[in-house]
């Protein structure tokens, strides 16, 4: 660990060098050395709403509530059928989906028999009469419990310095999200290097236990084959080309999206959806799985069109 630095540290945070050639090498620099405060502002899923209106007409979910403050309270009584309940500090856990309309999500598997000490809970908990997808009962109280604890919790990777230095911490309840299945929506995440989007991810089956299928494709459509590689990330084979899957139009607004809301940062990651025809902003990401090494094709195309919006010269190959 660094001199003077808490907090977690995964292996590859050890990579630091000072020319970075791959993406996560970009990564691991930027925790290490880009302190700029916008990106706080980004990785604050509540503050990035008013700097997402500032920079594009991009629709955003809506919120019901921020509650802030030591004991906040939950206004159960007076929300929807189906809300998100989330802090806006953290990223991937402890993140509660209230699913209490008259039919219930789609692609959310529900055993039959229920494994409530399953070793593989993912840390979106989708509640419907009480119970979460692997049969935990979750009262009221439990959630609200839960999620101050994690409301009082530092973020955990102290170099991540956008999620650690947020300081005005809240409970968000926000709108759900439906996806044309009656399931929850498609992910699409737009890796914007320099304000221009460099490669789009496809990521479907975050609710389908677990089982997460993704997708990379350049801007013109084209599917980039990382299967073999060394990820545990599976390719979505049943969509060759993003563009012939959405349409040319429904690509380009959210790439113009995307670019309009990235435009300040060397790099960033915009995740959109799109719901009824509309473009809908879902959050910023400024370190992507903390840096860690994807599929070599991902480094390669990552790195180099990093280097590109920085202005060094293309990395020399080996």
């Amino acid at each position: 660990m660094a001199s003077g630095q808490k907090g977690t540290l995964f292996p590859w945070h050890h990579n630091l060098v000072e020319d970075p050639v791959t993406l996560s090498e970009h990564l691991v620099h930027k925790m290490y050395h880009d302190h700029d405060p916008l990106l706080i502002t980004l990785e604050d899923k509540f503050a990035c709403r008013e700097y997402v209106r500032s920079c594009s007409d991009c629709r955003l979910p809506e919120l019901y509530a921020f509650l802030d403050g030591e004991s906040p309270t939950i206004p159960w009584n007076d929300l929807p059928d189906r809300f998100v309940l989330k802090t806006n500090h953290w990223s991937g856990d402890s993140i509660f989906i209230i699913d209490n309309g008259p039919e219930p999500l789609q692609n959310v598997p529900r055993p039959f028999f229920p494994k409530i000490r399953a070793k593989k809970q993912h840390g979106y908990y989708t509640i419907r009469k009480g119970r979460d997808q692997y049969g935990r009962f979750w009262p009221r109280w439990r959630i609200e419990r839960k999620i101050r604890r994690v409301l009082k919790k530092e973020f955990p990777i102290s170099i991540e310095f956008g999620a650690y230095n947020i300081k005005n911490r809240g409970i968000m309840v926000e709108e759900f999200l439906m996806g044309d299945d009656g399931g929850a929506p498609t992910d699409i995440k737009f890796h914007c290097f320099g304000g221009k989007v460099g490669f789009i991810q496809y990521e479907a089956g975050r609710f389908d236990g677990g089982k997460i299928r993704q997708n990379i494709h350049l801007p013109d459509g084209t599917l980039i084959d990382t299967r073999g590689d060394a990820t545990k990330w599976f390719n979505d084979t049943s969509i060759q080309n993003i563009r012939d899957h959405f349409g040319s139009d429904v690509i380009d607004r959210m790439i113009q999206v995307a670019e309009s809301v990235s435009k300040e940062t060397m790099y960033v990651r915009v995740d959109l959806f799109f719901i009824d025809g509309e473009v809908v902003f879902g959050e910023f990401t400024n370190y992507p799985r903390s840096g860690q090494p994807q599929a070599p094709q991902w480094e390669e195309l990552g790195g180099r069109l990093w280097r590109e919006a920085r202005g060094a010269p293309p990395a020399e190959k080996p």
